[in-house]
């Protein structure tokens, strides 16, 4: 039986188009990927060769780390 290990791993150029598509209406370029990995601002990556992908789950992970409350929000008024 064979495992598509690769199914939980997206390419730069997919992931710059379906999160900013996501995101802010339109895709970002793929410089701000490569801008965010070299800032060390960006997702995890993981280079085979010359390609770079993406590990879905840690994308997902990453971007949840991302969250912040609104200046001035608190848990307790956090809905």
């Amino acid at each position: 039986m064979a495992t598509d290990f690769a199914a939980n791993y997206i390419p730069r150029k997919q992931l710059a188009k379906e999160l900013g598509e996501r995101l802010r209406g339109r895709p970002y370029a793929e410089i701000t990927l490569i801008a965010w990995e070299k800032d060390g601002r960006g997702p995890p990556v993981t280079r085979v060769g010359r390609d770079v992908v993406y590990s879905i789950p840690s994308v997902e992970k990453w971007l949840k780390a991302q969250e912040r409350a609104a200046k001035g929000e608190t848990d307790s008024n956090a809905a």
